[in-house]
Order: C-alpha cells, then sequence, then structure tokens
C-alpha cells in the first residue's frame, strides 16, 4: 500500500544538448498506466482472434439460416405430397367402394380428416411439424394397407359376381321370333287350353341354337314330345331344355359358354314346324324364361 502512495520521478534527456525533463508520478499511475499498455497489448493481440471467430460466426449463421430454408422447402413438399397421397387414396377407396356394391358388398370408409387438417403447420416449430407430417404419414401407410386388403376382398367378389352372372341365361338361344310364349294357350293338336312351360322360338331346320350362359352339358336325350333334347346345368338350381333338335353338337360333361354352339334347330317330336322350344327351370320347376332375356339378367 505504500507504493501507491509513493511519488517517483521520471527523467527524460531526449539528446545530449537537450533540455532535462522531469515528471513526477505516483505509484497508483504507474500501475494503471501498466495496466492500460497490457490491456492494449492484450486487445492487439486478441482482435485478430475476434475477427476471425466473428467471420466464422457469421459464415455458420447464414449456413443455418441456407439450411433452416432447405428444411422449410422439403417440409412443405413433403407436406404436399401428403396431401396428393390422401386425394390418391380418397379416390382409390371411392372407387373400390362403387366396385364393392356392383359385387354386392357393403364397404366400409375408412377416409379420416388429415392430422393437420384443423392446424396452420407454418405456425409449428420445425419439431413439432415433422412430428405432425411423421403421425400422417404413419396413418396413410396404415390406411393404404387397409385398402390393399379391402382390394382383394372387392376383387374375389366381383369375379364371382361376373362368374355368376356368365351362369344367368340372358341370351336368346336361337335366331328368330318367339312363336308361342310361357303361359296358357290352345294346344295345336287337340284344339284345348294347355299350359306352355316354355317358349317357342320360330327357326328353319339346322339353325344354331347357342348356350345363353356359361353352363354344363348334364344329358341328351330323345323324347316323346320334345323329340331330341338337351339340357344345361348353369348351377345355384338354374337349367335350361331346348326341345325339337335336329342334332346335337355338345356332349354330356362338357363345359360350354354363353354363345357356344350345342346344337341345330329341327321338328323332332311333337311339332307341327321347325321351331326351338325353349325352358328355363329354377329348382327343376319351369319359369318364364322372359324373365331372363333382357340384356342382363337383373330383372326378377
Amino acid at each position: 500500500m505504500r507504493f501507491f502512495r509513493r511519488h517517483f520521478t521520471v527523467m527524460i534527456v531526449a539528446g545530449a544538448q537537450a533540455r532535462l525533463r522531469r515528471f513526477q508520478v505516483k505509484g497508483m499511475q504507474i500501475l494503471w498506466g501498466t495496466g492500460a499498455l497490457v490491456l492494449v497489448l492484450m486487445l492487439a493481440l486478441v482482435t485478430p482472434f475476434l475477427a476471425w471467430w466473428g467471420r466464422s460466426l457469421s459464415q455458420d449463421l447464414a449456413a443455418a439460416r441456407e439450411e433452416r430454408d432447405q428444411l422449410a422447402q422439403r417440409s412443405a413438399q413433403i407436406e404436399s405430397t401428403l396431401t396428393d397421397l390422401r386425394t390418391k387414396l380418397d379416390g382409390f377407396e371411392d372407387r373400390t367402394s362403387k366396385l364393392g356394391e356392383i359385387a354386392g358388398l357393403k364397404v366400409a370408409d375408412s377416409q379420416t380428416h388429415a392430422i393437420g387438417a384443423s392446424t396452420n403447420l407454418q405456425q409449428l416449430r420445425p419439431i413439432a411439424r415433422a412430428d405432425v407430417m411423421r403421425g400422417e404419414a404413419d396413418e396413410l401407410v396404415e390406411r393404404s394397407q387397409l385398402l390393399a386388403r379391402r382390394l382383394d376382398t372387392v376383387q374375389r367378389a366381383v369375379e364371382a359376381h361376373v362368374e355368376r352372372l356368365a351362369r344367368i341365361p340372358s341370351m336368346v338361344p336361337a335366331p328368330g321370333l318367339v312363336g308361342s310364349s310361357f303361359g296358357w294357350r290352345r294346344d295345336p293338336f287337340t284344339g284345348l287350353q294347355q299350359f306352355h312351360r316354355g317358349v317357342d322360338i320360330e327357326a328353319p331346320t339346322g339353325a344354331p341354337v347357342y348356350a345363353p350362359a356359361d353352363g354344363i352339358v348334364v344329358k341328351t336325350e330323345r323324347h316323346a314330345g320334345y323329340g331330341n333334347v338337351i339340357y344345361l346345368s348353369h348351377g345355384d338350381g338354374l337349367t335350361t331344355r331346348y326341345g325339337h333338335l335336329s342334332a346335337f353338337k355338345a356332349i354330356p360333361g362338357q363345359r360350354v359358354r354363353r354363345g357356344d354352339l350345342i346344337a341345330l334347330v329341327g321338328a323332332t317330336g311333337r311339332a307341327t314346324a321347325s321351331h326351338l322350344h325353349y325352358e328355363v327351370l329354377e329348382g327343376g320347376t319351369q319359369v318364364n324364361p322372359m324373365r331372363y332375356l333382357g340384356g342382363d339378367g337383373l330383372f326378377h
């Protein structure tokens, strides 16, 4: 402490002929001066480092801003992709539901609202926004898997429905006009009222007879009244019978498709002229064939 109170004389001589200059300084002044000199030297040494550090921070900040902008752009692209994917899934589900209805299935609606639909994602922090989009992506993946399984079910149902439609006798089996319809009529031989259990299609002998639906030839026979007769089974208890034929073009056990040639028109059996007698049987009982001759068979 005595050092701070003491006075010191400093003499400065500029040259041999110069005048001697004396200064008195206190110990405290010497201490402050020394400290100031040291501080100046330290600043001189540290300033280049501070300048380099400042430039480095500026570059890091610019890089961080660029990365932030890139992340924001990618976030917007991902959000747009998720929205587009959701729209496509909605359309895909609508088409699946319509196919299911055609096949007779009731397809439940699995459409859900977008997770971020009620939230402005731009107002969320990046981490929160990423969590929302990740959750929506997971939900869309789960939904797409559900729709894939549902489509498999609908596809099987549609295939079964198409196969069932193919077995409905909805095509006229021979070219010609209907002469006698299903129901009561006057018998051409006796003149008495008799129930006609099919329809007669007027056609010349040798005219083709086609299968009106997919089926299996179950029997061909010679009948006293119907002459040469062929039977087709179409499944589900549905059978068709064709009488007065001049020739068979299919054999028992043969699978036929709608439009395949199965016989030729004739006048065998109890017939006044060449024509095709055509019957449709449901569970062994004759029904009006005209119920099926509507193009698609769906007019019960």
